[in-house]
């Protein structure tokens, strides 16, 4: 979030800014486009704190999401405790971090309100949601190349969304048509992909979906290993009862969460060599964590928040986790709520701006200078070099605009 973080009416406000301009007729809620919101920028407001106070409100969703709203910023921030991570935590080496970013308006052909929902590893390919002015009952999907429109996509459904998109330009996203079903857009084409209800989550550049398969919220975690192919269904562990697969690395791992019976989801790894892990969970302060919420996954790299609970509170703790050590590493005060990692392992997160954070540096990416008001900006996607981040603006105007910043 923005300034004011004691201010529950205006989070309220620019959380469901995206969801303004519903059509005429019977109520049309942008469903792709909360689904998104709650499953991947689970917000918090302390951005620079490192630890996030929040009052649970328990509603729960499958994959581990909740709604919640924070408490206020107290007059000094607490202390950063120290931490004792399950199994072990690394410090990393302070390498050299982006620099001269700028920042600018994706195109939308003259529509005023529109999101960036997804990028590629290249930075190269984005997609995206158009919103028609006044009230109109269809919203055209986009993809850009380069910074330019290459394509705007109606999908046979309603609420659709664009969720990723690989760098040979093959996106994957999903509709209401009236259960919610997987779509694929590819050589300026739109089709289901096959298993019938479900919802497509994230593509690599191998043609690998992944996604869930069954009703909103109550499915099971699947993979497509490719666009033409029958889903397969990913092995829950026992004692879940739901799961989500969320995203997927070139190398084939794919991440996501599970939901035991009558808890909240956690997150969970199906590794690219058959084998299955339950992210361990980090401690601080010689408390275990309740939950690990995993936001995102490249090459062996993994960022989430760590969830501790109390009788009457919710705070988080940011972690970057690595596979193949089985290691976490504590974000940085000031690194925000993590959102996606670079395959070279810098992490971008949300703050009163995004931020790159690598090793124990902090680059502020720049405000889009054209907005009026108060903003936040909710990031979907960095690329392998960590150079090129895109995302978009939430305000009370409502009017979202889409947004790319390149570094150096």
């Amino acid at each position: 979030m923005n300034k004011h973080p004691d201010s529950a009416d205006r989070d309220a406000a620019a959380l469901l800014s995206p969801l303004a301009g519903d059509p005429a007729g019977p109520s049309r809620i942008d469903v792709a486009g909360a689904m998104a919101e709650g499953r991947r920028r689970r917000r918090t407001r302390w951005w620079t704190s490192g630890i996030a106070v929040v009052a649970a409100t328990a509603t729960t969703a499958a994959g581990g999401t909740l709604a919640f709203s924070a408490l206020g910023r107290p007059t000094t921030p607490p202390p950063r405790p120290i931490v004792n991570a399950s199994p072990s935590i690394a410090v990393a080496a302070p390498p050299a971090g982006p620099k001269d970013c700028t920042v600018s308006r994706l195109p939308t052909d003259g529509f005023e309100k529109a999101l960036v929902t997804g990028g590629d590893p290249s930075g190269r390919w984005h997609v995206g949601r158009l919103y028609p002015p006044g009230r109109a009952q269809q919203r055209p999907l986009v993809l850009w190349r380069d910074g330019k429109i290459v394509s705007k996509v109606l999908f046979d459904g309603g609420d659709d969304s664009l969720t990723d998109v690989n760098s040979r330009g093959v996106a994957v996203g999903s509709g209401f048509d009236p259960d919610i079903s997987p779509y694929v857009y590819s050589d300026g084409k739109a089709r289901t992909l096959a298993g019938g209800e479900g919802a497509a989550s994230a593509i690599n550049d191998a043609g690998v979906v992944v996604g869930s398969l069954g009703p909103l919220y109550e499915g099971v975690p699947a993979r497509w290993p490719s666009t033409t192919a029958k889903p397969q269904r990913l092995p829950l562990p026992a004692g879940a009862e739901a799961g989500e697969a969320g995203d997927i690395d070139e190398a084939g791992n794919v991440l996501g969460t599970i939901t035991p019976k009558g808890k909240e989801g956690t997150g969970y790894l199906w590794l690219a060599d058959g084998t299955t892990r339950r992210m361990p969970l980090p401690e601080v302060d010689g408390r275990k964590a309740d939950m690990f919420w995993p936001a995102a996954i490249r090459d062996g790299w993994v960022v989430g928040r760590a969830v501790f609970d109390t009788a009457d509170s919710r705070s988080f703790a940011y972690f970057r986790y690595r596979i193949a050590s089985n290691r976490y590493e504590r974000l940085v005060n000031g690194a925000g709520m993590p959102a996606r990692v670079a395959a070279n392992g810098w992490v971008v997160g949300e703050a009163e701006r995004p931020v790159i954070t690598v090793g124990t540096r902090n680059t502020k990416l720049p405000a889009y200078s054209k907005l009026k008001g108060e903003h936040d900006y909710i990031v979907e996607s960095i690329s392998d070099d960590g150079l090129v981040v895109a995302g978009y603006s939430a305000g009370p105007d409502t009017a979202n605009h889409p947004l790319l910043w390149r570094c150096r």
